[in-house]
């Protein structure tokens, strides 16, 4: 698995593909000393990857300027007709997403399998193996 590690910070990034999919899994937090960096490596996920899942299950707190790189990530996602998930909120991410309304805006799944299978039929089966 390929890792990019945001130095310096309390948030981990690592990722994996699978076939057209590339599953970002998010470790830490997310505020106002890394959001800056946050947004970046996910935008540079997004502009790589045909259809993307966030996997935010080990993510332990996020301001809106995480909530932000999300969405651009998956505006950036949705310009290039790819689909983009988002899995695993729990705790006080899932109060933020559902306080923020985001989970409404953006496909929240509860499993990275399962955000992986609405990205497509090689994906799911690429996940699975």
């Amino acid at each position: 698995m390929a890792a990019s590690n945001l130095s310096g910070s309390i948030l981990s990034i690592d990722y994996q593909d699978y076939a057209d999919c590339r599953v970002v899994s998010v470790t830490g937090r997310v505020d106002h000393t890394n959001s800056t960096q946050f947004l970046d490596n996910l935008s540079a996920h997004a502009e790589e990857a045909g259809g993307m899942v966030v996997d935010l299950s080990r993510l332990d707190f996020v301001t809106s300027a995480g909530l932000r790189a999300l969405l651009m990530a998956h505006r950036t996602i949705a310009a290039k007709d790819g689909r983009m998930a988002v899995a695993g909120v729990t705790g006080s991410v899932r109060e933020v997403f559902r306080i923020s309304k985001f989970d409404a805006l953006l496909n929240v799944t509860d499993s990275v399998a399962e955000g992986v299978a609405q990205i497509s039929d090689a994906a799911r089966t690429a996940y699975q193996d």
